[in-house]
């Protein structure tokens, strides 16, 4: 077994705490790691990255290839664009969809989101927004580590003991904050992959899952299938432009209310 995955965001996004969370993970199921990071620019919310490869045999180089990586994982869009030449054509693309505007002629958000949004294999949340409802706003990089988990070689048990270790210091209000926001994370990937496995079209799915407020538990079937029906039905791509389009995040009942 063999898996490369690669980690961005932008200084203060806390990627580098998602990478310990998975090293100490994947050490504790007995498997060899090697990691590289990229954070010189951290301090001035300059672009901050971890290759992480994990693998039951010894790794000989830290650094990935270019289409090799079988997942992307970002705290920031472009970020997330940044990565995919490092990504496998099967690969996955995980990503916050909340700018961070930290330079000049910054792209303009719809249209960078529409090239993200075309990638075949996408998980897009709001997790700034979903972080904010778990707690703490500090937790979007912990919605991401749990939208990534279903796609980890790794147990989500072991990744939460490990999100328990690195917050115990920080007192247990913010320990309970970052497992809601993890546990948002992973329902927001079982929503994708629900949707996908319908047939529902991936731009679709991601103007989605990008404006709903994920619980911290996995979404209830009977929710799963109103949604892929309305997705899939005639107004299915209104729907989805429609939902992309509301100022706040929606509950998972909306899609009882929503009109196209």
């Amino acid at each position: 077994m063999r898996f490369d995955l690669v980690l961005g965001g932008v200084g203060g996004q806390g990627v580098l705490s998602i990478a310990w969370v998975i090293d100490q993970a994947a050490h504790a199921a007995g498997l060899h790691i090697k990691q590289s990071e990229v954070h010189g620019m951290a301090q001035r919310g300059g672009a901050v990255s971890a290759c992480v490869r994990l693998s039951d045999q010894p790794v000989a180089s830290d650094l990935i290839a270019a289409g090799s990586a079988a997942l992307v994982a970002a705290v920031e869009p472009l970020e997330a664009l940044r990565y995919t030449p490092l990504l496998r054509t099967d690969g996955t693309v995980v990503t916050d969809v909340t700018p961070l505007v930290n330079i000049d002629h910054y792209p303009d958000l719809e249209t960078m989101l529409t090239v993200l949004f075309s990638l075949p294999n996408l998980v897009a949340v709001d997790a700034t927004r979903l972080a904010h409802a778990a707690g703490t706003v500090k937790a979007q990089n912990t919605v991401v580590l749990g939208a990534a988990a279903p796609l980890l070689p790794l147990p989500r048990e072991a990744l939460e003991a490990q999100l328990q270790t690195l917050f115990e210091p920080k007192g247990e209000r913010i320990v309970q904050a970052n497992l809601r926001a993890f546990r948002k994370g992973a329902a927001a990937t079982g929503f994708v992959q629900a949707m996908r496995a319908a047939g529902v079209p991936s731009a679709r799915v991601a103007r989605v899952s990008s404006r709903l407020a994920f619980a911290p538990h996995p979404v209830d079937d009977t929710l799963l299938a109103a949604w892929a029906e309305r997705l899939l039905g005639p107004h299915g791509e209104a729907t989805a432009r429609q939902v992309w389009a509301a100022p706040k995040l929606l509950p998972l009942e909306a899609v009882h209310a929503v009109t196209a």
